[in-house]
């Protein structure tokens, strides 16, 4: 038996069997992925669940009308009643029927079509929701009004505010990559060379510290020592720091670009619908 999966507000839900989808939510354009699909698609678009969605034509009833009795007089020519048929109603429940069936049960989307932007309280809501989700998408606006407060909080807190929001920055920073169809191991990257930077600047100041201890007594030897000792650090820490650089630049320029239109590999669009 096929087992079917549901990509509703951004989640994965699943595996259900067929007769379990109606019953979490599937509707005409929701996305369902079962083994064997190449890729996601509308339920609708789905062979063996379109007849969920078909709207059923209704079964007009031909009116049936009463043959009239005529009885034959004797020797009089029969007079034939025309029988009076009641056009007016016929047509409405025509219309009415008709009307019906041109109105499926489900709205027919909008592939051209773009969702409105996400303002900035709504970001602020999506990213604490999502606060260590890294899967899925986030499209600029719900990406740039976050960053914008996070750098508020930072500015009022005097930075301290910023351990706070560090977590759902990076969650919202590789879905954004996600939306334009990019791996987030480009911030997973940043961040290792970050992390070692660091380390290796916190290492060369001790290691300085302590042949400055060493060489106390005579400050030439000390000056010397340092030179030597600080040069290696310095290039190391240098290199490094161009790497960050550059992977900052990049990461950067790939947040400015537009949402992947459609369905990639992390989930359907959340701007165009």
């Amino acid at each position: 038996m096929n087992q079917y999966y549901l990509f509703i507000n951004n989640q994965r839900l699943g595996p259900f069997d067929m007769s379990q989808l109606v019953a979490n939510g599937m509707l005409a354009d929701t996305l369902v992925w079962r083994a064997g699909m190449p890729n996601w698609m509308r339920a609708a678009d789905v062979p063996e669940l379109a007849s969920f969605f078909t709207p059923q034509q209704p079964q007009y009833q031909q009116p049936q009308y009463a043959q009239p009795q005529y009885q034959q007089p004797q020797y009089q020519q029969p007079q034939y009643a025309q029988p009076q048929y009641q056009q007016q109603g016929y047509q409405q429940g025509y219309q009415q029927g008709y009307q019906q069936y041109q109105q499926p049960g489900y709205q027919q989307p909008y592939y051209n079509g773009e969702r409105p932007q996400v303002g900035f309280g709504e970001a602020i809501s999506i990213c604490f929701k999502k606060y260590a989700d890294f899967t899925g998408r986030a499209r600029r606006s719900e990406y740039w009004w976050f960053m914008l407060f996070c750098f508020l909080i930072s500015l009022v807190t005097c930075g301290v505010g910023a351990l706070v929001v560090l977590i759902p920055t990076y969650a919202v920073m590789v879905r954004r990559l996600h939306d334009t169809n990019r791996s987030g191991w480009w911030v997973g990257a940043n961040v290792i060379v970050s992390v070692v930077t660091t380390g290796l600047y916190i290492a060369a100041l001790f290691s300085l510290f302590g042949t400055a201890l060493r060489y106390s007594a005579n400050d030439t030897a000390m000056l010397s020592a340092l030179l030597s000792s600080g040069s290696g650090w310095f290039i190391v820490i240098s290199i490094l720091g161009i790497i960050g650089t550059i992977l900052g630049i990049v990461i950067f320029v790939f947040t400015l670009l537009d949402s992947d239109r459609g369905t990639n590999q992390y989930g359907p669009s959340p701007k165009y619908q």
